[in-house]
């Protein structure tokens, strides 16, 4: 398993660029700033000789290396030394007055000059070396696209160090080739059937495996290392049953055990869309070797469960702890969902539990599906902590044996559980929170219209509950008068050592969590910042940074004592809970990068630079920057480019 196949099966899968795109940017575009005197300093500034299209440019994380092009010349740049590493002129160098198509593969640092007459059915291919400019050899073999799979994807993004190779494709087969010298080393042909010659070829780079699909959809896997079949995946289609799918093929890792597990599963897509409950539906677990693909064991088992109604993703999660895989599967209408616990070693299911983290209501016009609006399962102390959205409830299980220990009392109903912490013989849950709903409108005429809303309605609130029994310890009801707060939201909450921060609209607590007596306080409110609507810890530096409607404050997370506060106005608000898993702020142990605009309208103004550490700003800047494919940051955002024509300039973030 090579170190630089990072790229996960399941993420490729059901990830799109586009998609992974607008992710960032929204989650990116937090705030709203105008610091008209603040400017960057540029550290480096080359003159081109000609002037790029925004379509052909890109670089290293580091800006070591930067690709500039047009489709009649082409460039390699050292960003850092500050000097054009070569140029080449395609009429003058190849004779050939444009290439439609560059691709660079960065691991290897040679790039792929590509132009086809579709219409003649041929191609002029130029593999050049991204160091020096040479022309390493040419081939006219091979074909830029063909269905859904690009050339690029598959130069691109694969690249074996021990072979020096990458996967390129012809008109009849997938052929890993050495990129230096041109030489095949493996070629794995295609069985093309039918009318369709066109197939889809998608590389999965982390288990060095490739899937191959044709225009007829069979479908077919090999490894990367040696382009062998293999043979004991099940096929993603099923063509015996009325518009039945197979479950997008989900792989969790298992480190320690030096293995990854591979499910799969059969949904079928038409009852699902007319709103029938669905059956428990066959699910296929496989565990390999990581390194060499080996099927250790192969296991078959019925779990009921449904998928996203706009997407067809399916709900299912795999967790992995302490030699134990945790399998969460989401209600068909029946209700019919829970967890299933395997034993990682052989695939021996362990225990079952019945409940659900997600929720679905339907009537004579409408559809609802809440997917996931509770956190997965909670492992500690050898039992496992489930919220039950059904009946309101947190649940305790022994996770050797599946005995239920305990259910708790009721929790206020709410959209959405946003954390669970299961520690020191305690467990906390913060309610409330935006929960985003799948929703089918059903016509009177016309197929039913599928669409994602969310709201924000909760009330909001922290409930800590006894390990052993289930009992409430406290909650933000009995600490609220200590805390003169009601807790119309709650803006973020951790569990750090043996204190538990929270962060309110109005208030900064330090509690401790056995008793949920109030350490320390600070009333946000009093710095005239409006609401605090997200918190965010930085251990090595003990601070706390909270964002609040028109700026930031920093708290002393021994004193609650606020240290420093800006100013920042305008800026667009953000529910928390929005993606409660992913930290929507480019935000570093001593520095922040902010972007100014409007998420809902798509429309972003400018971005900036803070300093955590002054709370000042550092620069500004046209936030047109990110909207390109090309990330114009640099690694940890401590420098960003610019290219204005036939100008290329670096700027330094930090």
């Amino acid at each position: 398993m090579k170190k630089n196949q990072l790229i996960r099966f399941a993420q490729f899968l059901r990830t799109g660029k586009k998609f992974a795109l607008a992710l960032i940017f929204i989650l990116l575009a937090f705030s709203a700033l105008y610091a008209k005197d603040a400017t960057f300093r540029e550290i480096q500034s080359i003159q081109m000789p000609f002037e790029a299209t925004q379509k052909y440019y890109e670089h290293t994380s580091d800006f070591k290396f930067f690709l500039c092009s047009t489709k009649e010349e082409m460039l390699m740049m050292d960003g850092i030394a500050g000097k054009i590493l070569w140029h080449i002129n395609f009429e003058k160098e190849f004779k050939n007055e444009k290439f439609s198509n560059q691709f660079w593969n960065k691991t290897a640092n040679v790039v792929l000059l590509f132009d086809e007459d579709t219409k003649k059915g041929v191609a002029t291919k130029y593999f050049i070396d991204g160091k020096t400019g040479k022309q390493l050899w040419t081939s006219d073999k091979y074909v830029s696209d063909f269905g859904q799979y690009e050339l690029s994807y598959g130069f691109s993004n694969y690249y074996d160090e021990e072979t020096n190779s990458v996967l390129l494709p012809t008109k009849e087969s997938v052929d890993l080739v050495d990129v230096t010298t041109g030489k095949t080393i493996w070629t794995k042909p295609i069985n093309l059937t039918g009318k369709s010659k066109e197939f889809n070829c998608f590389i999965m780079n982390y288990y060095n495996l490739v899937k191959i699909v044709t225009g007829k959809e069979d479908e077919a896997y090999f490894t990367t290392t040696d382009g062998k079949e293999v043979t004991d995946i099940e096929p993603y289609f099923n063509k015996k049953k009325f518009m039945a799918d197979r479950l997008h093929a989900t792989i969790i890792d298992i480190p320690d055990k030096n293995m990854y597990v591979l499910m799969q599963g059969e949904t079928n897509r038409f009852l699902s869309m007319v709103g029938t409950a669905m059956p428990k539906w066959k699910m296929y677990f496989k565990g390999y070797d990581a390194k060499t693909n080996e099927l250790l064991w192969s296991k078959q088992y019925k779990i009921a469960y449904t998928f996203d109604m706009v997407d067809y993703s399916p709900l299912v999660k795999m967790l992995y702890s302490d030699g134990k895989l945790f399998v969460e599967h989401e209600p068909n209408l029946n209700n019919n969902s829970g967890l299933t616990v395997l034993n990682v070693d052989n695939g021996e299911m362990l225990w079952e539990a019945y409940f659900s983290t997600s929720e679905i209501k339907n009537s004579l016009t409408k559809v609802v599906l809440t997917p996931f609006p509770a956190p997965s399962p909670e492992m500690a102390d050898g039992k496992t902590f489930v919220v039950n959205k059904i009946k309101n409830i947190v649940s305790c299980y022994d996770s050797e044996t599946g005995k239920k220990l305990w259910d708790s009392e009721k929790y206020p109903d709410a959209q959405k559980i946003p954390t669970l912490i299961a520690a020191d013989g305690l467990v906390i849950m913060v309610h409330g929170g935006d929960a985003i709903k799948c929703v089918g409108h059903v016509q009177s005429s016309g197929p039913t219209i599928y669409n994602h809303e969310y709201n924000n309605k909760d009330k909001y609130g922290i409930i800590a509950y006894n390990a052993a029994t289930g009992k409430v310890v406290w909650s933000n009801e009995t600490i609220g008068k200590e805390a003169k707060d009601n807790f119309g939201y709650v803006a973020g909450m951790e569990l750090i050592g043996d204190k538990l921060f929270c962060a309110t609209d109005k208030n900064f607590f330090i509690i401790e969590p056995k008793t949920g007596n109030i350490l320390n306080s600070t009333p946000v409110s009093k710095e005239k910042l409006g609401d605090a609507w997200r918190m965010f810890y930085f251990p090595e530096n003990e601070k706390i940074i909270v964002n609040c409607d028109n700026g930031i404050i920093k708290i002393d997370s021994k004193t609650a004592k606020v240290e420093g506060r800006l100013e920042i106005k305008n800026i667009p608000y953000f529910p928390p809970t929005y993606s409660l898993d992913v930290n929507p702020l480019n935000l570093y142990e001593d520095y922040a990068i902010i972007i100014d605009g409007d998420p809902e309208k798509f429309k972003f103004d400018k971005f900036a630079s803070i300093d955590l550490d002054a709370m000042a700003v550092r620069g500004t800047d046209d936030a047109y920057l990110i909207f390109d494919s090309n990330d114009h940051f640099g690694e940890n955002a401590e420098m960003f480019y610019k290219l204005e024509k036939s100008n290329f300039k670096i700027y330094k973030v930090k």
